[in-house]
């Protein structure tokens, strides 16, 4: 038999941190009309860790006095905002006083912050915490009408630039979905010197300059996804320990050129394509030019079974990961003599060739031979 009990549960008897979450769900004036219903809540809504949960929303639209007197009390006031909404049409111009708000926000936003996620596409950035996995304080322009690409990216790079001007402690950034292809737009990063992760996707420069433009000198880990192989040449990094390119050229030679020129002293390399027609082998015999080299991912070709050919046996690899490449075998020539160095051999998500059926996705009995092969190399299918 079930017992039933009846249930006094009061909203007063809720705790703290779900009553928080319900006020989340209220504008900023009915929190602060909620604040003078009782002592409880007055206490709630005004206690300093509820007070930077609020989200501040304001409208860029209105007339140049109304902006300039917003723009004043946001200046006097000290209070601190969890998430920033900017509302206001990109077709319009991006006036001083638009723009003075929009600063004053990044620099409240990243006054605090290590680390900083920008999102061009939709015009966001958000403070990150805990090693970048989870996300902090957020700004956000929503665009009221239809968006007006010129305007709209000349307020991403002032959006950039106020960035590089307030948040110069910066550690880690992330700029995603930039889908610029000006060559300058990303010079003000040389300001931060302390960077140490930088992550930028869809950049796409057309043009090599004469010499790197953005000088990182304390940057250990760059990764550039979606990008000509030009933006290569962006970055002056003399301390880098990692990179990672996710390229969408479909010339190996060529990108790997364009790598060499300026990229030569990490320790571990990743090479992402696209396009299955690249030549594997060729990407091998570039690795002589990086002699730190001790982990490469390699990632979206075919490997055929001479893929190490053009390997040089006085590499340092201890380290080869492949990322969703299709292998005409796992056998390939040259392992033993040419890799004597590795500790590890993962095929991430990769395809093998089978004369009766084509490619499979390659499972534990495929490696079975490799790992008698080499008793002294750890063989993975999945790689964290």
């Amino acid at each position: 038999m079930c017992a039933t009990y009846e249930s006094n549960l009061h909203f007063d008897d809720l705790p703290f941190e779900l009553v928080c979450e319900i006020f989340d769900y209220l504008p900023l004036r009915d929190v602060k009309t909620a604040s003078s219903v009782c002592q409880r809540w007055n206490a709630i809504i005004f206690s300093e860790v509820y007070i930077h949960r609020f989200q501040l929303q304001l409208n860029l639209d209105y007339s140049l006095p109304v902006l300039k007197q917003m723009a004043q009390l946001l200046e006097a006031s000290d209070r601190e905002y969890y998430s920033v909404v900017l509302r206001a049409n990109l077709g319009s111009p991006l006036t001083d006083a638009r723009l003075r708000i929009v600063k004053l926000m990044i620099r409240l936003l990243a006054s605090r912050s290590e680390s900083l996620y920008f999102n061009m596409a939709d015009f966001r950035i958000e403070s990150c915490v805990s090693e970048r996995l989870l996300r902090g304080r957020k700004l956000q322009v929503i665009d009221t009408r239809a968006k007006y690409i010129p305007l709209g990216m000349g307020l991403k790079e002032s959006m950039l630039a106020a960035i590089c001007e307030y948040a110069v402690e910066l550690v880690d950034l992330v700029i995603a979905e930039m889908n610029i292809n000006n060559p300058k737009a990303l010079v003000p990063l040389s300001s931060l010197k302390h960077l140490k992760l930088l992550l930028i996707s869809d950049y796409y420069p057309y043009v090599k300059p004469p010499e790197p433009p953005i000088n990182l000198p304390g940057l250990e880990n760059l990764s550039l996804i979606k990008v000509t192989d030009e933006s290569c040449h962006y970055f002056r990094v003399d301390n880098l320990k990692r990179f990672f390119i996710h390229s969408t050229g479909t010339d190996a030679p060529r990108t790997m050129d364009f790598i060499t020129q300026n990229i030569t002293r990490v320790s571990r390399l990743c090479l992402h394509f696209t396009a299955r027609s690249i030549q594997a082998e060729v990407i091998f015999g570039w690795l002589d030019r990086f002699p730190n080299l001790l982990a490469l991912e390699l990632a979206g070709v075919a490997l055929p079974g001479d893929v190490l050919k053009q390997l040089s046996p006085a590499n340092r690899l201890q380290k080869l990961i492949f990322v969703s490449c299709h292998l005409e075998t796992l056998q390939l020539d040259g392992l033993l003599e040419k890799l004597t160095k590795l500790r590890l051999l993962c095929f991430d998500g990769c395809s093998l060739f089978h004369k009766q059926s084509g490619f499979h996705p390659v499972h534990y009995d495929d490696i079975e031979g490799l790992r008698q092969r080499l008793p002294h190399c750890r063989i993975m299918l999945d790689y964290d």
